[in-house]
């Protein structure tokens, strides 16, 4: 019969440590692999955003960037004035339920109410609250003078709880749960200097300009949205409080900018 040798508490005390230096190798080598499973991921999901088609900054890029030669002719001054960066942001690509935002390019105008430099003066700011941060792409002064304000790509403060109307229902973004649903990731605004009759609540004022509309096409030609898709901040307003820009006149608009694609398309310069 077998004699067995009993252990020491020394043998048994370096056993113990063994076995923990066993389980401590395998947890170590278990983050290990976590680790790179989250950077791998992490890098998918990087690629696929960078991947990911998204139209509105593919199609409002271009502004400012290469003006069509066909309408050098009709090309407006331009100025740049930056709003500070707490009144602007990047564009959504992804909804708040992970799906993709593949929404195609929406522009929506609006109208300053006061002057236009006042409302540069506002998107300067970097004190605001965050229910004041407020910014457009563009303003088009009186003189037709087109004022960059935010890089086309990315996404502008301009119409805060917002959804376009379509055939297929109300076309908007969720991108965060604790705010109101809006257009801005997959919108350009562009604002029109208000008259100094227009500086108040009434309904209507004396218009725009021969030159604001021109400046307007002109900038809205350099794109391919459709004229379906240029809406106003009244009619994206889910608060139905906006009534901008008041006193619009669409029509004439749109015969300009079929003027300025036609041209383009022809590759006619008058």
């Amino acid at each position: 019969m077998p004699i067995l040798e009993e252990r020491s508490p020394v043998s048994r005390l370096v056993a113990a440590l063994l076995r923990r230096r066993f389980w401590q190798r395998l947890a170590c080598l278990l983050l290990f692999l976590g680790v790179l499973l989250t950077g791998v991921l992490l890098h998918d999901r990087q690629q696929s955003q960078s991947l990911v088609p998204l139209p509105t900054a593919i199609a409002f890029q271009q502004f400012f960037r290469r003006p069509a030669p066909e309408l050098a002719d009709q090309t407006p001054a331009f100025e740049i004035a930056w709003a500070h960066p707490n009144n602007y942001g990047e564009r959504l690509r992804f909804n708040a339920d992970g799906s993709l935002v593949d929404n195609e390019p929406l522009i929506v105008l609006h109208e300053t109410v006061y002057s236009a430099d006042s409302a540069i003066d506002w998107f300067r700011r970097g004190d605001l609250e965050d229910s004041e941060a407020a910014s457009y792409h563009a303003i088009i002064r009186r003189n037709g003078a087109v004022i960059s304000i935010v890089p086309a790509q990315a996404k502008a403060y301009g119409a805060a709880e917002s959804g376009f109307d379509t055939a297929e229902g109300l076309e908007t973004l969720y991108g965060d749960p604790e705010q109101p649903p809006s257009v801005n990731s997959f919108s350009y605004h562009i604002s029109l200097e208000t008259p100094l009759d227009g500086q108040d609540s009434d309904p209507t004022h004396s218009g725009y300009t021969v030159a604001q509309y021109r400046s307007l096409a002109w900038l809205i030609a350099q794109t391919e949205v459709p004229a379906e898709r240029i809406t106003t901040h009244k009619e994206v307003d889910l608060s139905a409080e906006r009534i901008d820009p008041r006193s619009f006149d669409r029509d004439r608009l749109l015969k300009q900018l079929r003027q300025f694609r036609y041209r383009l398309a022809t590759g006619t310069s008058t």
